[in-house]
């Protein structure tokens, strides 16, 4: 058994947890179905998250086709998962540096044309590196985006063959 990653002391493994995960930067990112470790000391948990790269274009699927507006921290994760810088990313969006970062920092509303043009881009890119068409029609749900958020929690379920999918 594997010890604490903290103290150092014997941890325990449970199966079949929703794990809160926030290592990914985003808040709103909740794992069904995933082992975690639990230290029987000092309570720390640690998920067991298999296939990394599959999860976070997972989420970046979920963030693209949920119906409430991007939030800052979701249009700076669609940015990293393409590994591009703030100025390349800019330049792409037809924005000032300045804006993005001030959209990807909170201090700036984003616009319902960004926030479709930034989903669209991500998309087509990803799409574009894949060399595979994604299956969800995005245009009908770009079309019912709702103007306000509403509930933003993004839960990933974890399939018994390690796959990732997320609840719509």
């Amino acid at each position: 058994m594997l010890p604490c990653d903290l103290c150092h002391s014997e941890t325990e493994i449970l199966t079949n947890q929703t794990y809160h995960y926030l290592e990914c930067g985003l808040d709103n990112v909740y794992l069904e179905a995933i082992e975690t470790r639990v230290c029987k000391s000092c309570g720390a948990t640690t998920a067991r998250i298999p296939r990394i790269t599959h999860l976070h274009n997972t989420i970046a699927l979920a963030i693209t086709l949920k119906d409430t507006p991007l939030s800052a921290k979701e249009v700076r994760f669609l940015r990293k998962r393409l590994n591009f810088k703030l100025s390349e990313w800019a330049k792409l969006l037809r924005v000032a540096d300045t804006t993005l970062s001030k959209w990807e920092n909170g201090e700036r509303e984003i616009g319902s044309q960004s926030d479709s043009l930034i989903r669209l881009l991500y998309l087509q890119i990803f799409q574009e590196r894949e060399g595979k068409l994604i299956d969800d029609p995005i245009s009908s749900k770009l079309a019912f985006i709702k103007e306000m958020p509403t509930n933003n929690k993004l839960i990933i379920i974890v399939t018994p063959s390690i796959t990732y999918r997320f609840a719509a």
